[in-house]
């Protein structure tokens, strides 16, 4: 193991080096106690629970209003992709919507103690978030880049000593607009640095989508742990999402090939004795052996029931819709696998140049559960939308050797217009 240059220990409490473990607590507790439909465009919080959700914050933000979107409450949009990411909660699919519903890994994470939660919310924030999802950007190289570079002037700072933006490095001077706010903010929920927003700056910008930032006070943790992140855990190499956006299809099983050690043993001397002993288990989805029965809808009166087996890949299921819906297959393509339009969780068309190939990966090999929901997004041009859902995996039969059509609902429209000819 490398060692780490410093050997200060630092205490975790629930509030302590800052209220994360607290509000994250009640954030959770609030989403076991309160089922509602997620949001359908982003399938984010809805308006009503955001606020009762707010209120239960350390401090609550008072600028928002009523009818404030979730991006836009950046300690809760954290704390929803944390959530997801290190799989305490699932989306689950029923009557036509979408809810949260609380998984066995969140009562194992609250069985933790305060240094192990800590960890394990850093280890999903790490490896497991999308920071591009979590910034509400198109593309994720440039973000990457510039946080990147913000981290490493942060590990090269003075502990508690303020920098005023406009003095220091040129990366804390352009805070203004290469950063969303939702990861300014976000390393500061995490204690790293305390923040002073630029007023003038903010009111003259007239939105909410950047954090000017006046002056930051690195904290002595904040120092410690993004030296240590960025030398021996770099993000480039270890986020499954920035991974897969650049055609890379990390796996678990992969990652321990590799000799990838685990996330948090780097950390343990940083922790007081027997603080900080395990983090949650990494899960390594168990290839799934049947015929998958798969609901393609193109409106509400219009879908299909394919059936195909494990062995066959997303690519045969784009071939299958084609032909259920009497298409030429004469375009690109995508499956975006967490429901999200241009996610890093996607599939491409074989003939793409970007991400990763729908014919790289089994259908069993994907980790999908009964009632999961995707997208395939035919014709960048037309845009032709086609919601996924997985009905039910038969385990107990042979299995198919072609996709088949088992029901049909619906006339399908024409593929092209008479106008566009």
């Amino acid at each position: 193991m490398p060692q780490i240059s410093s050997t200060k220990k630092f205490q975790f409490t629930e509030t302590a080096p800052t209220p994360l473990l607290e509000d994250f607590d009640a954030f959770t507790q609030y989403l076991e106690a309160n089922i509602f439909a997620l949001g359908k465009a982003k399938e984010f919080i809805p308006y009503k629970h955001l606020a009762a959700l707010n209120e239960e914050m350390t401090p609550p933000n008072l600028e928002n209003t009523p009818r404030t979107s979730q991006e836009f409450y950046p300690q809760l949009h954290l704390y929803y992709h944390l959530a997801l990411a290190g799989k305490l909660f699932r989306k689950s699919y029923n009557k036509n919507q979408f809810t949260l519903e609380a998984t066995e890994r969140l009562a194992a994470y609250r069985a933790f103690s305060a240094a192990e939660k800590y960890f394990s919310l850093l280890e999903t924030l790490w490896i497991d978030c999308s920071w591009k999802e979590l910034g509400n950007q198109r593309r994720s190289f440039t973000l990457t880049h510039e946080v990147n570079n913000f981290l490493e002037a942060l590990s090269k700072c003075k502990p508690e000593a303020p920098l005023f933006a406009k003095d220091g490095p040129d990366v804390l001077r352009r805070l203004d607009f290469s950063m969303p706010r939702a990861i300014v903010q976000g390393f500061a929920f995490f204690g790293w640095y305390e923040l002073e927003r630029d007023e003038n700056l903010y009111q003259r910008l007239g939105s909410k989508e950047y954090y000017p930032v006046a002056r930051i006070t690195p904290s002595a943790l904040g120092v410690v742990l993004t030296g240590i992140l960025l030398r021996h855990r770099p993000y480039d190499d270890w986020n499954l999402a920035a991974l897969r956006s650049v055609g890379f299809l990390p796996t678990m099983k992969e990652f321990k090939k590799k000799g990838k050690p685990d996330f948090v043993g780097l950390f343990r001397p940083l922790c007081a004795a027997d603080e900080l002993r395990s983090a949650l288990p990494r899960e390594i989805p168990q290839e799934i052996r049947g015929n998958f029965v798969f609901k393609v809808n193109l409106g509400p009166s219009v879908w299909r029931l394919i059936a195909l087996s494990s062995q066959h890949t997303l690519h045969d299921l784009h071939a299958a819709i084609q032909k259920a819906f009497d298409f030429d297959s004469d375009h690109l393509y995508a499956f975006y696998m967490d429901n999200r339009w241009y996610s890093e969780e996607r599939f491409e068309s074989p003939h793409s140049s970007e991400g990763i190939s729908a014919d790289e990966v089994t259908i069993g090999e994907l980790g999908l559960a009964v009632n999961q929901s995707f997208i395939y997004h035919f014709d960048f041009g037309d845009d032709w939308r086609f919601d996924v859902i997985l009905l039910e995996i038969k385990t107990g039969e042979p299995l198919l050797k072609k996709p088949q059509i088992v029901e049909a609902h619906g006339k399908a429209p024409a593929q092209y217009r008479q106008e566009d000819w």
